[in-house]
């Protein structure tokens, strides 16, 4: 009876040990952490007229909360294209600043910039894609019409693990910044 209390204990305690041994902090997954954004910028420059240049910035240092972020306005001419480039997406709790536009470039897979209009008469078109041919939106063109007032809306969503499927639900929002936008002369 001794014996077999001694094989009972012996095989739990192996049992334990290979149970506590094939749990190494090494074989959990990665998880990515969401990116603090502060600043995002983008340009739009005129295809028939490249002097004719807008820069727009969204600015929330401070993150969530706290002080309101510093919001240029959106404003283009009635009927012109714009070509369209995000120029700098960073962390600016940093220092330096964290270029995180760089690592957007790096995993495009994904990534995903979604534009969103309310109001203003903008269209957009024309993404940047990544390897599978899904929308990135790092660069677009957008076309005006009419007169109009409106906001523009950027959401930059980060859809790791082959969940990028060219639509804006999967995955987890790290960015969302909107602009006031108007179409006049």
């Amino acid at each position: 009876m001794y014996n077999n209390k001694l094989k009972f204990f012996a095989i739990i305690i192996a049992g334990l040990t290979l149970t506590l041994n094939a749990c190494k902090k090494d074989d959990l997954p990665d998880v990515e952490e969401e990116e603090l954004i502060t600043t995002i910028s983008l340009t739009f420059t005129n295809t028939t007229n490249s002097a004719d240049v807008r820069t727009i910035t969204w600015k929330d240092v401070d993150g969530n909360g706290g002080n309101a972020p510093v919001i240029s306005p959106l404003s283009l001419k009635i009927n012109a294209v714009y070509n369209v480039a995000v120029t700098s997406v960073l962390n600016e709790t940093q220092s330096p600043a964290g270029d995180i536009r760089a690592e957007i470039v790096k995993e495009k897979d994904d990534h995903l910039f979604v534009y969103k209009v309310a109001g203003a008469n903008i269209a957009f078109s024309n993404f940047d894609v990544d390897s599978k041919n899904l929308a990135v939106g790092l660069t677009a063109r957008a076309s005006t019409t009419t007169a109009s007032t409106g906001t523009f809306t950027i959401v930059l969503r980060h859809q790791p693990n082959g969940l990028k499927n060219g639509t804006e639900a999967p995955g987890s929002t790290d960015l969302e910044a909107v602009f006031p936008a108007t179409v006049a002369n």
